[in-house]
Formats: C-alpha cells, structure tokens, sequence
C-alpha cells in the first residue's frame, strides 16, 4: 500500500508547483521600488513688486507655490522625475486698486541619470489675472531641482520676475 505524503510534503510540493511556471515566465522579479516623495512651499515674495504693466504702478503680491516631486528608481541607476505645481498668488495695486488673483497646477517630467547629483532647471509661468480692464501680468519663477544618487530630490527658488501680459 503506496504511503500518503505528509501535508507538509504535500504543501512544499504545490508550491513548487505554482512558483516553478511563475519564474519560467519572469513573474517572480524582485517588486518595483517606491517613489520618493518630496513636498516643498515657495512663499511668493510678500513685498510690493514693480507692475510691468504700468510704470510707476505697484502691486503687493504675496501667495504661495507648492511643489511636489517624486522620484522612481529605473533600475537602470537613473530615477525618473515628476513635479505638481500648485499655485495660489495675489496682490493688490497700490495706486489703481487693481487686484489681481492666480491659481494654477503645472506638471513638469525628465529624466535624471548619472552623473549625480542631477541638476534640472525650469522657469515657470503663473499668469496674474486682473480683477479690472488692466493687462494681466505673468510672474516667472526659475527653479533648480537637485537630486542625489539615492534619488532624494531638493527644490530651490533663486529668481522672481514679472512681464506684462498685455
């Protein structure tokens, strides 16, 4: 009489089974590796700017941008990169009252590979609409992202500019 295998054998036995044909069609790889997260908020400078619309108009802007990057290993040694931008801005001009509001989302991909640290740089445009029948103007804001070899992204502002809409 043929001896029953124990279920211990007999568990071993099924998952050999079932991962024998997994590995023959490459689908027990090692699992993706996580995004890197990164969350960073410029504070639009709270001071009264030049209006390029209107020489000798000034406007207090004041507002916020925030900014989200994430960062996924390629496997390759290289990350590929995303930002969300999100922005909330407005001001007031002092000499007409004009008041002018902004809120906008950008989204910004590349690709950063060796050699690091990877070092993108990207001016943004955020559109100042007027709440009146005078131009709107556009705030430029250059931003440097930096990220490191372990694919940890940092964000720095180090330039605000505005031109008129017309």
């Amino acid at each position: 009489m043929p001896q029953r295998p124990s279920p211990r054998r007999a568990l071993g036995l099924l998952a050999l089974l079932l991962i024998v044909p997994l590995a023959v069609l490459g689908l027990t790889g090692s699992p993706a590796s996580a995004a890197v997260i990164s969350n960073a908020t410029f504070r639009v400078p709270a001071s009264v700017q030049v209006n390029p619309c209107f020489p000798g108009d000034v406007v207090n802007l004041h507002g916020t941008v925030h900014v989200v990057t994430a960062s996924t290993a390629d496997g390759s040694g290289g990350y590929h990169m995303t930002q969300t931008l999100n922005s909330k801005l407005g001001g007031l001009s002092i000499t007409t009252r004009t008041k002018y509001v902004n809120s906008e989302n950008k989204n910004d991909s590349w690709y950063a590979g060796t050699p690091f640290p990877a070092i993108q740089t990207h001016t943004y445009d955020f559109t100042l609409v007027a709440q009146s029948k005078t131009p709107n103007y556009v705030l430029h804001m250059t931003m440097h992202t930096t990220v490191n070899s372990k694919g940890v992204p940092t964000a720095v502002v180090d330039n605000w500019r505005a031109d008129c809409q017309g």
